[in-house]
């Protein structure tokens, strides 16, 4: 007898509707079938499911012949198909026992209105149907299809949810997580209909999911799926060789590792989502994952397979042999810094950082400064194929040089220096290399430093000239009134930050650039063409706050600061005539660390201040000096660290629509890298860290100059000597240290930042808008090519067209030269094409053009702006030739705006790519 099927109340209500749809004489009906008591309400009328065992049972269930039927009932009858006897089945509608149909039951079980065709019959629906699944979930559709019946059986069966049969990936996560298999074999074994939803589990998810389908079906019957796991790594490694040994070896290693599913694994490899597979299951992050794939290498390190281990990018070989992969080329690029080698080097940390398991085996921090390790070797590079320094010229011209490069990159330099220093947890030969690296870019940076030094006091001596740089008592003079002059609504907050240096000043403008919120300004310092906008600010010596300080509150330097300390800074300040000619009476006051209590919070004073209409506010925050007196053991990096203070009084500004000045009294080194030299400061003599006072006669030792009589030195001090050696310290030192002469401590930040939401108030006042800090090159891992060999160039004839009258030509006994740029810029290939262009040089020789737009190329891959120096070693003329250069670039001008200009004062050449694009009508 076929077995009866498992009724439910939704089965036995819709077999009552489609038989009752014509009237029967009997409310009485028999199902074949199983259940449980129970009962519904149809029309009006209620019906009792009634199950029965037996004939005597179902007799006795049977209303009383003649009884008033006031419902209806439905008795389940699972001990026979047969005809019932005629006393019995007389009193039944349709005198016989119905069987449901096996669509309709489907159906009504998964909510459907129709099957697909077939389906009723399949061993899945017999398997449903049976009343053995239980928490079968409703279609959301009105057709039920095999896929849908595959999905509600796998979650209500073996609570496999839905979105585990979406991919591959996902579907071997949900088997490695399922010990549920090996029961489901077993039972297999003993029950056909088992065994016939098995082929047809199997043959969906294959069909759904090719090659994973059934690696993980099988997988999770045999409880082998970290076994085809490993064995699906090697083969993925595989594909790093050409060894067809290693290829042959370990297609033998598939069978011994993953025993009956070395086909299924060979599968899913084939249909090319192992990498997949791999990155979705596998977490370099888990313990038992790091586990499992330390059993993947040790398996085939002894099945003969070490170097197909050290392929990989997921076994910790892999890495291992990635790592001292990284540690050869960065030796052979310290060795000989080329192109190629960084090319070969920055290809080498990528493959590191692409191995599954980097992050997990050295850590956010070591990846960071790994990071910076690359942008120093790129920074090295650079340097190499720089234009030299200038070795003529005034004394003091080294200083403004370096101060300018300083300040346009010295700030990423430092920062990516100090954490460099920091460097741990990679293996010895990387950090090996890492620390020639250091010593490498530490004996450059130390020869600046030198330089600077020196020239520096020649600076002081020649009366600090200052077109190119800023003496930071002119600090209010260059940037502060002429700003202030610029718009009657504009309104300035000073953020003195005591001892913040060009790296602390990096650290901070990116932190506040990736929230988003505050940015460098378009206003430039008038007359200024540079890089960035402000020119490099210097600190006065000794770089201490009570001397440097006071001449930017003053506006004035006066070497007697340094007696009177910094109590008279408010007053100094109040007094400052290029302020208080601006503001006329206005109060001018500063506010110290007393007055910004916490850093949480400003005193009601400050923020009135900040709040209202004084022109300018100015306020010293002392959090980056008072961490500088800290350990040598705690480093601070801003990029991460908020500072208090700051973040309260920009928000007050940016309530206020004030523009900021962040601005230092001085820079200072990191004092980790510092070793002490004795002898230099005996007791009783003044001096710090950084600076000594020399009795008379005495001269500076090595690593220090001597300041100028002019600068401030303590009473009865025969002088100073200021140490420009960022490896030297007098005394023991704190975390930073300032008061020498090196670039970190004398070249001051100094930015003007706004709110980026201030440009659109800002109305017709563009140099309120916002921009990103330039980014050096290096720093962006941009590899620095060589200029490319210059090419000689015959003495033109003079032009038979009168292109450039007035202009003198180049003399001919000057040797001439093409200019050096590797390839031609986009942007003069556009202008070659541009029809304006052609018709505004029809006129001019087509040597005389060809000159133009390579010294014209010159200036566009050198970001717009060159000193005139680098400017004419770059073009292949003499310096003093410059300014007829730049005036036979002239036929680029435009309705009389030039194009390029000449920065006699500043002495540079610099590039209005703006008007450039607008005339020609060309874009980047």
């Amino acid at each position: 007898m076929t077995e009866a099927p498992q009724l439910s109340e939704a089965d036995v209500r819709l077999e009552v509707e489609r038989l009752f749809r014509r009237g029967h004489r009997s409310k009485l009906l028999a199902l074949f079938g199983r259940g449980v008591p129970g009962r519904f309400d149809l029309d009006g009328a209620t019906w009792h499911i009634v199950p029965t065992a037996c004939e005597l049972e179902l007799r006795s269930k049977l209303p009383e012949p003649g009884q008033a039927e006031t419902g209806g009932s439905v008795y389940l009858i699972d001990w026979t198909q047969e005809a019932l006897p005629l006393d019995v089945s007389c009193r039944l509608a349709g005198g016989r026992i119905y069987h449901v149909a096996r669509d309709a039951r489907l159906a009504a079980l998964l909510g459907a209105r129709q099957v697909d065709p077939g389906l009723a019959s399949t061993a899945l629906a017999k398997l449903v149907l049976s009343g053995s699944v239980a928490g079968l979930r409703k279609i959301t559709g009105l057709r039920l299809t095999r896929g849908e019946l595959v999905t509600r059986v796998l979650e209500a069966r073996f609570e496999i949810p839905e979105r585990a049969l979406e991919s591959a990936a996902a579907w071997l996560t949900w088997v490695r997580r399922s010990d549920a298999g090996p029961a489901f074999a077993r039972a297999c074994e003993s029950d056909d209909l088992l065994r016939a939803v098995r082929r047809e589990l199997i043959a969906e998810l294959d069909e759904r999911l090719p090659g994973a389908g059934l690696l993980g079906f099988r997988a999770w019957e045999i409880g082998g799926v970290d076994g085809a796991l490993q064995a699906l790594l090697l083969l993925v490694a595989v594909e790093q060789v050409e060894d067809h040994y290693l290829r042959g070896l370990v297609n033998g290693l598939v069978t011994s590792i993953a025993p009956g599913l070395a086909n299924e694994v060979r599968g899913v490899h084939a249909s090319g989502v192992g990498h997949a597979v791999l990155e979705a299951v596998l977490s370099a992050g888990s313990t038992e994952d790091r586990r499992l794939l330390e059993q993947a290498e040790r398996r085939a390190v002894e099945g003969g397979a070490a170097a197909l281990a050290a392929a990989s990018d997921w076994l910790p070989a892999g890495h291992a042999m990635r790592e001292e992969a990284v540690a050869t080329a960065l030796s052979a690029f310290v060795d000989a810094p080329t192109a190629a080698r960084l090319e070969a080097l920055l290809a080498a940390f990528d493959r590191l950082r692409a191995h599954h398991l980097d992050g997990a085996l050295r850590g956010r921090a070591h990846l960071e400064t790994r990071q910076m390790a690359a942008r120093l070797a790129a920074w090295l590079l650079a340097r190499a194929v720089r234009a030299p320094l200038a070795e003529y010229g005034t004394a003091w011209q080294p200083a403004i040089d370096l101060a300018q490069r300083y300040a346009e990159e010295g700030g990423f330099l430092d920062w990516a220096r100090q954490r460099l220093r920091g460097m741990r947890g990679a293996g010895a030969t990387l950090m090996a290399a890492v620390r020639r690296l250091s010593q490498a870019i530490d004996a450059i940076a130390r020869a600046d430093d030198q330089r600077f030094a020196e020239a520096y006091v020649s600076w002081i001596d020649a009366g600090k000239p200052s077109v190119e740089v800023i003496p930071i008592e002119h600090v209010t003079k260059r940037i502060v009134a002429p700003f202030l002059k610029g718009g009657t609504d504009r309104r300035l907050l000073l953020v003195l930050m005591d001892g913040m240096s060009y790296a602390s000043a990096v650290q901070v403008l990116q932190r506040l650039r990736e929230e988003r919120r505050w940015s460098p300004i378009a206003w430039r310092t008038p007359g200024w063409y540079g890089r960035l906008a402000i020119p490099p600010v210097l600190a006065a010596a000794p770089t201490l706050t009570e001397v440097s300080r006071a001449a930017l509150f003053a506006g004035i330097a006066d070497p007697r600061f340094g007696d009177q300390g910094t109590d008279k800074d408010d007053a100094r300040w109040a007094s400052n005539p290029y302020v208080r000619e601006l503001i006329g009476e206005e109060p001018l006051n500063v506010f110290f660390r007393r007055d910004i209590q916490a850093g949480h919070e400003l005193i009601d004073e400050v923020k009135q201040a900040v709040a209202g209409e004084r022109r300018v506010v100015a306020v010293v925050v002392n959090a980056i000096d008072e961490d500088l007196k800290g350990s040598l053991q705690v480093a601070v990096d801003y990029s991460e660290a908020s500072i208090l203070p700051l973040e309260a009084l920009l928000s007050a500004a940016d309530i206020a629509e004030r523009v900021v000045l962040l601005v230092a009294d001085h820079g200072h080194v990191a004092g980790d890298a510092m070793r002490v030299v004795g002898g230099r400061l005996p007791p009783g003599r003044e001096g710090g860290a950084r600076w000594r006072a020399l009795a008379e006669g005495e001269q500076p030792q090595a690593g220090e100059v001597r300041l100028p009589s002019t600068a401030w030195k303590p009473r009865g001090a025969g002088g100073i000597a200021a140490l420009w050696d960022t490896s030297l310290a007098n005394r023991a030192p704190h975390y930073g240290e300032h008061g020498g002469l090196s670039l970190a401590e004398t070249v001051a930040p100094a930015f003007l930042i706004a709110p980026e939401w201030l440009e659109d108030v800002a109305g017709d006042d563009a140099d309120l808008s916002c921009r990103v800090l330039p980014e050096p090159d290096w720093w962006l891992l941009r590899i620095a090519r060589p200029p490319a060999p210059l090419i000689a160039v015959g003495s033109p004839k003079p032009p038979t067209q009168a292109a450039l009258p007035g202009i003198e030509f180049v003399s001919e006994t000057a040797p001439r030269t093409a200019p050096s740029v590797p390839s031609e810029p986009e942007l003069v290939t556009k202008l070659r094409q541009s029809k304006v262009f052609t018709q505004q040089v029809g006129s001019v020789a087509k040597a005389d053009i060809e000159r133009v737009l390579g010294w014209l190329a010159v200036l566009i891959a050198s970001g717009g702006s060159l000193t005139a120096v680098d400017f004419a070693r770059l073009c292949g003329v003499r310096p003093h030739q410059v300014g007829g250069v730049v005036a036979r670039m002239g036929v680029l001008n435009a309705d009389g705006f030039a194009i390029v200009e000449h920065d006699v004062a500043g002495r540079r050449v610099v590039l209005h790519k703006a008007r450039l694009l607008s005339q020609f009508g060309v874009t980047e």
